[in-house]
């Protein structure tokens, strides 16, 4: 014990393990599509934090009924198959950092690539503004107790609808 501090009988604060640790919780997700407006025009079903992105995407839209036309998508690489199965166009996701290996040490993204990056982040942040619009609902972001799924649902379509009447009524006000 240094002897700058006085003995109390107890160990001092810093000693020892922290007593509070986070718990793991389940997470949930939600396919949104939203305009550069940042109106969400589709809000998916609540699936369980463990579902990938993509496979979320597959379950919600056919890839054969081509309901990704109406919109331009702007996804993140969590969605990397979409080029491939749903016939988007290559610039809906950004570019991916090649993996490094014995042929191809230098694992950078080239500047052009980088400067497309930015491009896309700037018009895909509207998206991530509409996301967190809808999050500014407290039950949303919270630890979901409730045993019910389809609660989970409308929980998330109440937090979207008040977000879109909250951007039709900022709309008025100007």
């Amino acid at each position: 014990m240094p002897p700058s501090v006085p003995f109390t009988g107890r160990r001092p604060p810093w000693t020892g393990r922290p007593t509070t640790r986070a718990k793991k919780r389940t997470t949930r997700k939600n396919t949104l599509i939203a305009a550069p407006d940042r109106y969400i025009h589709y809000l998916g079903p609540t699936t369980s934090g463990t579902t990938h992105d993509y496979q979320m995407l597959k379950n919600e839209f056919d890839v054969n009924m081509g309901l990704l036309d109406l919109w331009q998508v702007l996804a993140d690489l969590g969605y990397l198959g979409l080029v491939a199965d749903y016939d988007v166009s290559a610039q809906s996701l950004p570019h991916r950092k090649p993996r490094r290996s014995k042929k191809n040490p230098n694992t950078a993204l080239t500047e052009r690539q980088r400067t497309d990056n930015h491009a896309h982040a700037r018009r895909r942040v509207k998206v991530e503004h509409a996301i967190s619009g809808a999050k500014r609902l407290g039950c949303v972001t919270q630890v979901y107790r409730n045993k019910s799924a389809s609660f989970n649902d409308r929980i998330m379509a109440v937090a979207c609808g008040i977000w879109n009447w909250h951007l039709t009524k900022k709309k008025e006000a100007i």
